[in-house]
């Protein structure tokens, strides 16, 4: 009973470092980050290379660190509830001691009470060029999210996170636009949502839109585009040339009066999930009309129409 009281009173005391700070990593570091940042800076503080107070001081700490963080069930501990709380998940005692036991199995069942809903979800919207959804890219952008802070020491006033618990970090996500994506496409990502106290990792979801184009209009796979012609290509035709959105020249000819949009087919976008199927490109007129006619042309063009 009195080792018991040891265990408690060790989880009420100051003892709590920050392992992420002593090994120099972020909260969501890998392992293999961890491991890394410990071998670098176990190599720089070694008693061997050097011997003064401090190293062997910080090489004992980063000893510590490592074997806490990089061992899964004691970093979940320790995220929860720092040092003192992997002291006593890791107590001898809780081997032949029913007492200890029973305390390690009410920390892991608390571990888990607390977290058993998940966090807010976010959504984000992610503009790229039109050309994107020809070509397909890779995708990176930062994103703004609600974590947990760490506080050093039960108890005290935190200064990160101003006693709220939960501070904002910054993340890095990667992701890939794949050809002939759908407009506002979601990509999610799951647990890289909002966190708080009570709650587990909620999920990212990044909507994928096009950017506005100079040339086309996005319908699905189909492109539309709009050419300026005059009174008289309307009547007999005309030839253009414009940007395709592949990069290669787009030809429009018609020798017939324009009356309904022109179809070139398969010079569209990629149907997502349909390989080697392409949307087409549907063109439309904006006559311009002259502003003035001479009496001449207004009776030539009398005549014609009556024809």
């Amino acid at each position: 009973m009195f080792e018991i009281l040891s265990l408690i009173s060790l989880i009420s005391s100051n003892q709590n470092r920050d392992f992420y700070d002593i090994l120099k990593v972020k909260h969501d570091a890998t392992e293999s980050q961890i491991k890394r940042s410990y071998q670098k800076l176990s190599q720089m503080y070694h008693p061997d290379k050097n011997k003064t107070a401090e190293a062997a001081k910080i090489f004992t700490d980063v000893n510590d660190a490592y074997q806490t963080l990089y061992n899964s069930n004691k970093r979940r501990i320790y995220d929860l509830y720092g040092e003192p709380g992997v002291h006593l998940y890791e107590s001898p005692l809780q081997e032949n001691d029913p007492m200890a036991a029973l305390t390690k199995q009410n920390l892991q069942d608390s571990q888990q009470a607390k977290i058993h809903h998940k966090g807010k979800n976010l959504k984000l919207t992610y503009a790229v060029p039109l050309e994107d959804f020809y070509t397909g890219r890779p995708l990176e952008l930062n994103m703004t999210r609600s974590n947990m802070c760490r506080c050093p020491e039960a108890g005290y006033y935190c200064l990160k996170c101003r006693g709220k618990s939960t501070i904002r970090e910054t993340k890095i996500i990667k992701g890939f636009i794949e050809r002939g994506f759908e407009e506002g496409k979601v990509i999610l990502y799951k647990g890289y949502g909002d966190v708080s106290e009570n709650n587990g990792p909620g999920d990212l979801e990044v909507s994928i839109i096009s950017k506005s184009h100079p040339i086309y209009k996005r319908e699905g796979s189909n492109l539309h585009a709009t050419v300026d012609i005059t009174l008289r290509e309307s009547l007999l035709g005309f030839k253009r040339n414009i940007d395709g959105i592949d990069g290669n020249p787009l030809s429009i000819e018609t020798s017939a009066p324009f009356s309904k949009p022109l179809v070139i087919k398969g010079r569209g976008l990629p149907k997502y999930l349909y390989p080697g199927a392409f949307g087409d490109v549907i063109v439309h007129a904006n006559i311009k009309y002259p502003k003035d006619l001479s009496p001449d042309v207004k009776s030539k063009v009398v005549s014609l129409i009556s024809m």
